[in-house]
């Protein structure tokens, strides 16, 4: 692949990962109007990509999030092509994510998850691109310097609203489970596996 091609999908990245890492304001949402609002939020952002999706693939654009949905969308390049012609499900498995680590886990064990899930998987993607040059085996590609980035984001992120301690431990889940060749996305087992585990840590 040339130059141009490398930074156009490092550019496609950083756009794709920005989005992910703004999910990190949901817990301030929340801190500021309310859990049930910050849920209410999360819904009809979903409800609304939904019906862009669907107006996408009966070839008919939705203002604005059609767009930002094709300029996101993975390509055979990358090694995950999310067809044109299918449903892109990644973004409601995220919100699905961020949902229910807010309504599941009490706070503020729901807020350090979805610093997880927000802050760490997406630093974590765009420091794998910019920087990763030791690839960890078995991972699908995933780096060395992606993975320690992640786990510092995360833990840093967690850390605003729990324990050092205590955020080191869903930092080092989060980045454990996203190493992981599951066959369920990230978007839903790190948020409930980290999730769950600091709640149950924090309550002992």
């Amino acid at each position: 692949m040339g130059s141009n091609g490398r930074y156009a999908l490092i550019r496609k990245e950083l756009f794709r990962k920005a989005i992910h890492i703004f999910g990190f304001s949901i817990p301030f949402i929340s801190l500021v109007a309310g859990v049930y609002y910050a849920a209410a939020i999360i819904i009809a952002l979903a409800a609304v990509y939904s019906v862009s999706e669907y107006f996408r693939l009966k070839g008919r654009s939705f203002p604005v999030l059609t767009a930002v949905t094709k300029a996101a969308m993975r390509n055979a390049a990358e090694g995950e092509e999310e067809k044109q012609d299918t449903f892109v499900k990644a973004p409601l498995y995220f919100a699905a994510g961020i949902l229910a680590s807010l309504l599941m886990f009490p706070a503020p064990f729901n807020y350090a998850t979805i610093a997880v899930i927000t802050l760490g998987d997406g630093f974590a993607s765009i420091a794998g691109r910019l920087y990763g040059k030791n690839k960890i085996p078995y991972t699908c590609g995933k780096t060395v310097e992606g993975s320690l980035a992640g786990f510092v984001c995360a833990f840093a992120g967690a850390a605003i609203f729990i324990s050092p301690a205590t955020a080191l431990i869903a930092a080092t889940i989060g980045m454990v489970i996203e190493l992981l060749p599951l066959r369920v996305t990230d978007n839903l087992t790190v948020p409930l596996l980290s999730g769950l585990t600091i709640s149950i840590i924090g309550n002992l």
